[in-house]
């Protein structure tokens, strides 16, 4: 047969639809995870830390607060309050928040000095603390909406401490009234330095990159290597193509003997993974042993997950495992754009898929972040292994009953004479 009868035949051309379908996927995948993501579509949570001792007869650390809270800034971010710097940088490690505003203790007394007519300082500093751990996108995000608000809110302290200061600017002098028309000046202040050879903060999300793309496309090599040794599908290896009669195994223990190899092969590719990247490459790893079990159970769960799903399927379900664990995992696990960023269908997929999981655990053990998110986000994770196997093993066991073995009748007696 030459390649052009072939390609006359109508049937074989039904492929370009599956190629339409996968390119729609992709695109919606991808892009649509991506492209929407300048504006927040929910509120990005930001410290607001409020330390102003005040004057003795004014205080507008309040009266910032008081905006910020219940004031027309209110909806500008998930505003989170605290009352010393402490807490707020605190609420930053624990990856609870983006950033942090931290009003100083002598603010209102800084700003009152700025209507001295016999001179003084033409700013006062207020610092953004901001978290480069939670990656570039999150951390320049929400500094730019604090900064937004600070601007916004900066004029009208002007016309505050010049009421507390019986000045108005009628009377107050004209070179001073320009300097302090937008008293407040913002310092952005990491929270803690960016640690070296970290992907300036995105190490978390291309290391669980590594284990889904290790695990799935394990699951690929030892789908076809194994059918090739049971006799399911011939093997080839460069020009050599070779069959043998299939052997007596049923669908169950076909998917077992899959997921144990695809278990010792997690075990052994999980430590390889962490050793490469931090042995040879240097990546930070706070918590080692904690990432070698994260890497293992990451591995195995985007290894079983695929092959469940060609055992229930058969070869769609490569395409089906791509979709799951790639083109919606990947854009909406939250590594490279926070959840707030996301459309709201990209920000509950996150919440089912593993990776997303993944990746917050990563996080939290390649980093020094505190808290116990790790502990939630591997349950999650080995929740997908285990309903993944036991669906894929009731479903091959409900095959085999029903007589739907992956071999015909015809091989069934070649194999019964051999």
């Amino acid at each position: 047969m030459h390649a052009t009868a072939l390609l006359r035949s109508p049937k074989i051309w039904v492929f370009t639809l599956f190629g339409a379908l996968l390119a729609v996927v992709l695109t919606v995948g991808y892009l649509g995870g991506t492209l929407n993501t300048d504006t927040p579509t929910q509120r990005v949570p930001i410290v607001w830390a409020d330390t102003d001792q005040g004057n003795g007869t004014q205080n507008l650390g309040t009266v910032l607060t008081g905006e910020v809270l219940t004031g027309r800034a209110h909806e500008a971010a998930h505003w989170l309050p605290v009352t010393t710097e402490a807490q707020a940088r605190e609420l930053l490690t624990t990856g609870a928040a983006y950033a942090a505003v931290v009003i100083p203790a002598d603010f209102t007394a800084r700003v009152a000095a700025l209507n001295d007519l016999r001179g003084g300082p033409d700013t006062v500093r207020v610092t953004v603390l901001t978290n480069p751990i939670a990656g570039p996108a999150a951390s320049g995000t929400a500094s730019g909406i604090a900064q937004a608000v600070l601007a916004e809110l900066s004029p009208e302290l002007r016309f505050e401490s010049a009421r507390a200061a019986n000045l108005t600017a009628a009377t107050a002098d004209p070179g001073t009234s320009a300097l302090v028309a937008d008293p407040i000046r913002v310092t952005l202040t990491p929270v803690g330095p960016i640690p070296a050879h970290s992907a300036g903060g995105m190490a978390a999300f291309y290391y669980t990159l590594v284990l889904i793309l290790t695990g799935f496309l394990l699951a690929q090599l030892l789908h076809s290597g194994v059918d090739g040794v049971l006799g399911f599908t011939p093997r080839e290896f460069l020009h050599k193509r070779a069959t043998h009669p299939p052997l007596p195994i049923n669908r169950v223990h076909t998917l077992l003997a899959k997921t144990g190899l695809m278990i010792g092969c997690a075990v052994v590719a999980g430590t390889v993974i962490e050793a490469v990247a931090v042995l040879a490459l240097g990546m930070p790893a706070q918590h080692p042993l904690g990432l070698w079990g994260l890497s293992v159970l990451a591995v195995a769960t985007a290894g079983v997950l695929p092959l469940v799903l060609l055992a229930v399927f058969g070869a769609p379900g490569a395409l089906v495992a791509t979709i799951v664990l790639v083109v919606f995992g990947v854009p909406s696990s939250g590594g490279a754009y926070p959840p707030e960023l996301q459309p709201e269908v990209f920000r509950w997929l996150g919440q089912i898929l593993p990776m997303r999981h993944t990746t917050d655990a990563a996080r939290d053990l390649i980093f020094p972040v505190t808290g116990n998110g790790v502990i939630v986000s591997v349950v999650a994770i080995a929740l997908w292994l285990v309903a993944a196997l036991a669906a894929g093993l009731a479903v091959t066991a409900f095959y085999d009953r029903t007589g739907r073995h992956r071999v015909s009748v015809d091989e069934r007696a070649r194999a019964d004479r051999a």
